[in-house]
C-alpha cells in the first residue's frame, strides 16, 4: 500500500478514513516488539506510509496503544475525526480492567466452585474446558498483547497478574482440590497441575494460531484436543 492510497481524510471527511488499517497495524507492532521498543516508525513502516500520516490518527505512543487496545477488544472505531489523545496508559488500564471483569468465564467458574462435587468429575472438567477453550480463543488478541506488553506498563501488569492470569490458576487449582484430584502436598500439587493443563489449552486456543507448524490443525481438532488433554491431567482414569 502506498502513502498515496493510505492518505488520510481531513477533519469531517467522510469515505477515505483508514482508523482500522492503524488499528491492525499497531496491534501487530505492540505483539510483536512490545511496549518499549515500538516506535510510531514501526507502524507507519508495515503500512507502507510516512510517520507523519500516522500522527493524522494518534498523537502520541501512547494513543497508538490505546488505539492497539481498542483493535485488541474488537472496539477500534471505523474512522476518527481527529487525532487520537490520551493522558499516558491509565486510560488503556481502566479499559482493559473493565474487559477483564467482564469475561463471562468467571461467572462460569464461580458457579462451578459453589457447588459440591458432582458423581462425574470428568464430564464437568470437559465442560470447564470447552468454555476456557473458548474464552481464550476469543481473547487471544489481547492475551497476546498483554504477553507481550503487560510488565513494561505496571498498570498492565497489576491487571494481567492479578485479575486475569493470577485470578484464573488460582480458581482452576481450588476447582482440582475441591474435587479431591489433588492438593498442596501432593506432587504434582494442585496449582501445578491447573497451571499445566491451563497452558495446554492456551497453546492450542491461542497460540499454534501464530504458530507456522501448526498449520494444519483445525479449529475442531484443536478444540477436541485441549478438551481431552486438560480431562486427562487433572481426572485419573476410571
Amino acid at each position: 500500500m502506498t502513502a498515496a492510497a493510505f492518505s488520510a481524510p481531513a477533519r469531517g471527511r467522510r469515505g477515505v478514513d483508514r482508523t482500522r488499517d492503524v488499528a491492525a497495524a499497531a496491534l501487530g507492532a505492540f505483539c510483536d516488539g512490545g511496549y518499549r521498543l515500538t516506535q510510531i516508525a514501526h507502524v507507519a513502516e508495515r503500512l507502507g506510509v510516512s510517520v507523519g500520516t500516522i500522527y493524522r490518527y494518534v498523537d502520541s505512543k501512547e494513543a497508538l496503544f490505546h488505539l492497539a487496545v481498542l483493535q485488541a477488544l474488537g472496539e477500534a472505531p471505523e474512522t476518527l475525526d481527529a487525532p487520537l489523545k490520551v493522558t499516558g496508559t491509565g486510560e488503556s488500564a481502566v479499559r482493559l480492567r473493565e474487559a477483564a471483569a467482564a469475561e463471562p468465564l468467571w461467572s462460569r467458574l464461580d458457579a462451578v466452585l459453589a457447588t459440591s462435587a458432582p458423581d462425574d468429575v470428568a464430564a464437568e472438567a470437559r465442560g470447564i474446558a470447552g468454555e476456557l477453550y473458548e474464552a481464550l480463543s476469543r481473547c487471544a488478541p489481547v492475551i497476546l498483547l498483554f504477553d507481550r506488553c503487560a510488565h513494561e506498563i505496571p498498570e498492565l501488569a497489576e491487571i494481567f497478574d492479578r485479575q486475569v492470569r493470577g485470578k484464573l490458576m488460582t480458581e482452576l487449582a481450588a476447582w482440582v482440590v475441591s474435587r479431591g484430584l489433588a492438593d498442596a502436598t501432593t506432587t504434582p500439587s494442585a496449582a501445578v497441575l491447573a497451571r499445566g493443563a491451563l497452558e495446554a489449552v492456551a497453546w492450542l486456543a491461542k497460540t499454534r494460531r501464530g504458530d507456522p507448524t501448526a498449520a494444519w490443525m483445525t479449529e475442531e481438532d484443536a478444540r477436541a484436543a485441549a478438551v481431552r488433554i486438560f480431562v486427562n491431567a487433572l481426572v485419573p482414569a476410571g
